[in-house]
């Protein structure tokens, strides 16, 4: 596979469920004090999502080690001895908020409930809050980091692509909501896109 054929078949994906949670914003700003507010299109988002990173995460794992088994969260475990950063990787939202989607000890809030809320909806949250049910953690937060934790699959996976076939790599000229900061940036062309000053990378 060629960055554009991933730009085709993947990218693509991800900007039309950017643009559902774009949607979203005009009914409910993101914001902190928003992030606890669930939904059932925050629930359609949410499984959506999720079932996506589940597809990059096996594609990214298969960049970086072809013979792999692995499916799944379990893909985790080979991307991060090659992108030793991911956990402090950051993601900026335009409206300013910085996320850290992978910054957990084993596994993110946010894949956790994408997982419960897929095989147990309406059970009680024990891994959470016994007082609520699986549901209700289909929030703003959840999603919104989901979503941020995708975008850099994405990012990851189109670099390492681009530099398994030896192709000159620039930055995706896509429109995102987001940003992301990581040194390794500074050394790609800029294409038709542009990168700002501290290593951020923006798609405009």
């Amino acid at each position: 596979m060629d960055t554009k054929e991933f730009k085709r078949n993947y990218i693509i994906h991800y900007l039309l469920l950017e643009k559902d949670f774009e949607n979203t914003m005009p009914f409910l700003t993101v914001a902190e004090e928003n992030f606890n507010a669930y939904s059932a299109v925050y629930l359609k988002l949410l499984i959506t999502i999720g079932s996506e990173i589940d597809v990059m995460l096996g594609v990214l794992a298969k960049e970086y080690e072809p013979s792999s088994k692995k499916t799944g969260f379990g893909c985790t475990k080979i991307i991060s001895k090659y992108e030793r950063d991911i956990r402090q990787l950051k993601v900026r939202l335009k409206e300013d908020i910085s996320i850290l989607p992978w910054e957990c000890d084993e596994i993110p809030d946010w894949w956790t409930a994408y997982n419960e809320i897929k095989h147990n909806r309406c059970e009680n949250a024990e891994k959470f809050d016994c007082s609520k049910k699986y549901f209700q953690y289909a929030n703003q937060k959840n999603v919104l980091y989901a979503l941020a934790a995708l975008f850099s699959l994405e990012m990851y996976a189109y670099r390492k692509i681009a530099l398994n076939n030896n192709e000159e790599m620039y930055v995706p000229d896509i429109k995102t909501i987001f940003s992301i900061e990581n040194s390794y940036w500074k050394d790609v062309s800029m294409g038709t896109a542009s990168i700002s000053m501290g290593s951020y990378l923006y798609m405009l």
